[in-house]
């Protein structure tokens, strides 16, 4: 993967939690600029690919041991998700004590925090149930994604006999939907690992480009989204969504969709192959940017609720305004200032940890001995 390539990845990952962020904007204030609210699931379905992509960089390009593997993904999302569920925690009790009657309604899971909590941690929060993390609601896809990283962890380093054990644990703990899911993820290794197969010119790589963000508009439409849905519910004459959790309900559209995302990844490779688009400066900008990218995405949904909670649109709409489309912006960069730059500390915390550990069980084996 060259440099261009790299920058214009980070440029694209930025997008997509900015989608998200924009997409939930309209259900805070009234229904204002709900043009502007499109692409927020999709974009999730690029970041599974976009995963899949990196972590088969990291792995075959980087050579990281299992050990490093593990470490730099435990670092990686323990430093933004322990700190975005402190600050949900903290918000949403908040948000109830000045206005009780604004959260209640959200979800009777709600009355089970330690549950929430603990699965929240431990990214089961989506496997079989559907767990909201209180006012989180992106922390959902994290369900997905981390366990994601377990299989690929496993898959990669594991011996066969290991594999052919730990799989169908870890199978089990994902249930249908997150395996369905699975493809989607696995796609981005692929795409990954075929950059180079085919040798693609540049009038061709560019016409593939322009077909890919065609296709991705086109399936983003919701009138298409949900015929695919009622055409699968009639092929399979049942009604699917019953075993499957609400994130999974557009699997098919969400397949289709994530060729076209593969295939823009492919294409714009070739692309920014031919040609320095980006200055070293420009490439510097939205690196920076990027950097804040897991902040936006996590920070941004008990910051919106709570600003709703203590100024109600239809009381404060001015103030609902200034909250959601600003203040809500500068406090999740303040904050992902001190936490996203925290990774390496998290991650010499999880190596001592695990070297401890592992020390600890070598000497309890030999003295078994």
């Amino acid at each position: 993967m060259n440099k261009q390539h790299s920058i214009y990845l980070d440029l694209l990952r930025f997008l997509a939690a900015f989608f998200v962020f924009i997409s939930h904007l309209p259900g805070f204030t009234g229904g204002w600029f709900w043009q502007i609210a499109g692409f927020g699931h999709e974009a999730v379905v690029f970041f599974f690919v976009l995963s899949g992509f990196v972590i088969s960089f990291v792995t075959n390009e980087k050579k990281e041991t299992a050990f490093e593997y593990t470490i730099n993904r435990m670092a990686r999302i323990y430093s933004v998700a322990v700190p975005a569920l402190i600050l949900t925690l903290i918000l949403f009790y908040a948000g109830k004590y000045v206005n009780i009657a604004h959260l209640d309604g959200l979800d009777s899971r709600l009355d089970h925090p330690l549950w929430i909590i603990a699965s929240a941690l431990l990214f089961i929060n989506q496997s079989w149930i559907d767990t909201t993390v209180f006012t989180n609601l992106p922390y959902w896809s994290l369900g997905y994604e981390v366990l994601y990283y377990v299989f690929f962890g496993v898959w990669f380093y594991a011996r066969k006999n290991t594999r052919l054990i730990a799989i169908p644990i870890i199978f089990s703990i994902m249930g249908p939907s997150i395996l369905l899911y699975l493809p989607i993820w696995l796609l981005g290794v692929f795409c990954h690992r075929n950059l180079n197969s085919i040798k693609l010119s540049f009038q061709t790589a560019f016409g593939l480009y322009i077909l890919s963000i065609t296709g991705i508009v086109i399936l983003s439409i919701d009138s298409l989204q949900a015929f695919i849905s009622t055409t699968t519910q009639d092929f399979f004459n049942y009604n699917v969504n019953y075993v499957l959790l609400p994130s999974a309900h557009n699997f098919v559209s969400d397949y289709i969709l994530a060729i076209f995302v593969a295939l823009h990844i492919n294409s714009s490779y070739y692309l920014f192959k031919a040609k320095p688009y980006f200055s070293f400066k420009s490439g510097q900008r939205i690196q920076n940017l990027s950097s804040h990218t897991f902040s936006l995405y996590l920070y941004h949904m008990p910051l919106l609720y709570f600003f709703s909670a203590i100024f109600p649109f239809n009381q404060y709409s001015a103030l609902s305004f200034f909250s959601s489309y600003l203040l809500t912006p500068i406090l999740i960069y303040l904050l992902s200032r001190y936490t996203e730059n925290k990774k390496s500390q998290f991650k010499h915390f999880f190596k001592e940890f695990f070297l401890l550990f592992f020390k600890h069980t070598r000497k309890s084996r030999w003295h078994t001995r």
